[in-house]
C-alpha cells in the first residue's frame, strides 16, 4: 500500500475541519498516560505483545509545540507524537 502525503494531509484537513464544525474548537485531556506498545512488536500480530512501554499525551504535545514554535525542527518521530494525540481524540469525541 502506497499513500501519497497530499492525500493524507487532504484527510486530515478534512477531518480537523468536521471537528470544528461539530464544535469541537479544543481537546481536553482528562488522561495523560498510556500503554505503548514497542515498535519491533507492534506489527507482529501473531505474537503476544510484551515489553509495554508508558507513553505520556503531554510529553507529546510539548514536542510537537516545540516544533510549531520553531524551537526544534521537525523530526519524522514527530508524527508519532501526533499520532498519540490524533488516537486519543479519535476515541474521545464521537461526532
Amino acid at each position: 500500500m502506497k499513500i501519497k502525503v497530499s492525500e493524507l494531509r487532504h484527510v486530515t484537513n478534512l477531518l480537523l475541519d468536521h471537528l470544528e464544525r461539530s464544535g469541537h474548537l479544543e481537546v481536553e485531556f482528562t488522561e495523560d498516560f498510556y500503554w505503548s506498545i514497542p515498535e519491533d512488536r507492534l506489527y507482529a500480530v501473531y505474537d503476544e505483545p510484551t515489553g509495554f512501554t508508558v507513553g505520556q499525551l503531554s510529553d507529546d504535545w510539548e514536542e510537537l509545540r516545540q516544533i510549531g514554535s520553531g524551537q526544534k525542527p521537525p523530526v519524522g518521530y514527530g508524527l508519532v507524537w501526533l499520532s498519540s494525540l490524533l488516537r486519543r481524540i479519535g476515541s474521545k469525541i464521537i461526532a
